[in-house]
């Protein structure tokens, strides 16, 4: 398997693990190796349960700044400036992701990048509520918002960030290395989050 394949399958596993449940309970949904075979390619909308008509308490920690999410292009997340920091000498590739929102691919020869918009269902509470399917899972911040850390292969040097910019809206952001070239892509969780910060720089604030 090619690294772009790994990355590429990476992505869909995790997204369709986050993605499956989306209309029933964290119970007797399929698992790692049916998505990744069968990757989703669209979900069933919003959950019954929003964040706005929890019954218990939330697993995610809340979000005390919330920013808006809903309605943007993933591949206009980042400014042309902060494109080129991260040394992407072309524009993304838009697609529609899992959850059937906006995602963009972003690659040259030193990494890659992949964000996703997941907006219409609980947010980081979806993360939690699967937590025992994610080979690691580490609670982590990113400029105050709270996030988790999924490893996706180590070999690939690549790293997953679920990062809650408001209690019912998450920002996924993948991270593969391709090159040694920055001291920075050896902690590729750290350099995702870093991209996390950037894209949180530019969001609204939430209404």
């Amino acid at each position: 398997m090619s690294k772009i394949q790994g990355w590429q399958t990476g992505v869909l596993v995790l997204a369709g693990l986050v993605a499956a449940g989306c209309s029933s309970s964290t119970t007797g949904t399929p698992t790692a190796a049916d998505h990744a075979t069968n990757p989703p390619t669209t979900t069933s909308g919003p959950t019954s349960q929003s964040s706005s008509a929890r019954t218990g308490p939330s697993l995610a920690p809340r979000v005390s700044n919330p920013k808006n999410l809903r309605g943007q292009d993933a591949c206009q997340l980042l400014t042309p400036q902060q494109q080129a920091e991260l040394t992407f000498t072309k524009p993304g590739e838009k697609g529609t992701s899992a959850f059937g929102e906006s995602e963009c691919r972003s690659s040259n020869d030193n990494l890659r990048i992949y964000l996703a918009l997941d907006t219409k269902r609980r947010g980081l509470e979806e993360t939690y509520l699967r937590k025992e399917r994610f080979p690691d899972f580490t609670p982590s911040t990113v400029a105050g918002y709270p996030a988790v850390r999924t490893h996706l292969n180590d070999k690939l040097k690549s790293c997953r960030i679920a990062l809650g910019v408001a209690d019912d809206q998450v920002l996924y952001i993948t991270f593969d290395l391709n090159s040694h070239t920055n001291p920075e892509y050896e902690d590729p969780c750290g350099f995702a989050e870093k991209v996390g910060k950037m894209v949180l720089d530019n969001l609204p604030p939430a209404r």
